[in-house]
């Protein structure tokens, strides 16, 4: 703990000086902490100081990160992404190297921080401290994603079209796999698709899902104890503990079978086919009935899904508006109708109004659906 505070005040001292200095000269700053006497050490200063400089320019590709990742991941470093970006300007949260942990002569881990400072109020703000894996491949230092090095002790089968990596120590649930398999059955014959293979990351905590993904710190680690995400090459993590998430299994499948559904519908179609945190559909359709009759809102005004408006289970309010607008098309207008909804290019409101849905009716219409029995897409897996 000691050297975590230690780390921490060198990060947030370095970082200062590297802004108060030549910031536009000098891309990333480097801790005392580490060693720059070790040529093979400096040399990876290099490469992950240009990296970080230049890795903004594009997603898919950068010759300082190993290939074979791109072709897992697709893209391996989009947390990094624009990372540096605040209201305060492009380049606001500026990286340390905090540490270089040597795991081989020819295998480190870069742990690097990005702090803002505010020159005007003299705040110092810390935005994440991430871990980059290095490997020295032909004398040359390349980057990759960190996730195997955190989770080389799990265990790791396919079930179906899932390949699960389960936490050393965990046993599986074998009713939550089977669980599972059957209702992607249901969506594939529902959407008349064929499976798509799907890696399955069942972390034991939303906080253990960022740390696979290499960050030791990050704020979203924190908002909340479960939740799962879904990242390009139909990787799913389930932050619940679970070997069940149909909620992310859902998104995996729209983005195939619907690249044009707005946010809002995604989310809205992924609630009423898997539910949302630990609650099939049918429950959270019982929460919603509840808070839209305690809360007197515009819900045309909530379509953001990730605005941060919760019922009391913890799903999202704008998850459960989309997914009661799927609810009702599929009940009014079948199959037919609801694959309609989701394969609209249109304009979202221009698409809403197609099915009856004006900003003005929005919330008379969704209160008017919630007085009817549940219409459910799933029936095994929703009214379990």
């Amino acid at each position: 703990m000691n050297k975590i505070i230690y780390i921490l005040l060198v990060l947030i001292h370095v970082s200062c000086l590297a802004q108060d200095e030549e910031s536009e000269t000098v891309y990333m700053s480097v801790s005392p902490a580490v060693d720059t006497s070790d040529k093979g050490i400096t040399e990876l200063i290099h490469v992950v100081s240009e990296f970080l400089r230049t890795k903004n320019e594009s997603l898919t590709s950068h010759p300082s990160w190993l290939q074979a990742d791109f072709e897992r991941y697709v893209v391996p470093y989009k947390d990094l992404f624009k990372i540096e970006q605040s209201r305060w300007g492009n380049n606001h949260f500026r990286p340390t190297l905090m540490e270089v942990i040597t795991l081989s002569s020819n295998e480190k881990i870069a742990k690097i921080g990005f702090v803002g400072y505010n020159r005007e109020s003299g705040e110092n703000v810390i935005r994440a401290i991430y871990n980059i894996l290095a490997i020295r491949v032909n004398g040359v230092w390349k980057l990759k994603r960190l996730t195997d090095y955190c989770t080389k002790d799990w265990s790791v089968f396919t079930e179906g079209s899932i390949t699960y990596h389960i936490p050393k120590g965990k046993t599986p649930d074998n009713q939550e796999i089977a669980r599972q398999k059957e209702a992607i059955r249901e969506v594939c014959l529902f959407f008349e698709t064929p499976e798509v293979p799907i890696t399955y990351y069942s972390c034991e905590s939303l906080k253990q899902i960022f740390e696979i993904k290499g960050f030791d710190y990050l704020p979203n680690m924190y908002f909340d104890t479960i939740g799962g995400m879904v990242d390009p090459g139909n990787i799913v993590y389930s932050g619940n503990d679970s070997e069940y998430y149909m909620h992310e299994i859902m998104h995996v499948y729209s983005t195939t079978l619907f690249p044009s559904l707005p946010p809002f519908l995604n989310e809205g179609l992924a609630t009423y086919a898997g539910g949302s945190g630990l609650d099939n559909y049918a429950k959270n359709r019982e929460y919603f009935k509840l808070y839209i009759q305690e809360n007197s809102i515009q819900l045309a005004e909530h379509l953001e899904p990730y605005e941060r408006l919760f019922m009391r289970n913890g799903t999202p309010v704008p998850y459960m508006i989309g997914a009661v607008i799927c609810e009702r098309v599929f009940r009014v207008h079948g199959k037919e109708g609801l694959i309609g909804l989701l394969r609209s290019d249109k304009e979202l409101w221009e698409t809403l109004n197609t099915y009856g849905f004006t900003q003005e009716n929005l919330s008379a219409e969704i209160k008017k659906e919630m007085e009817l029995p549940g219409t459910w897409l799933l029936e095994k897996n929703i009214v379990d």
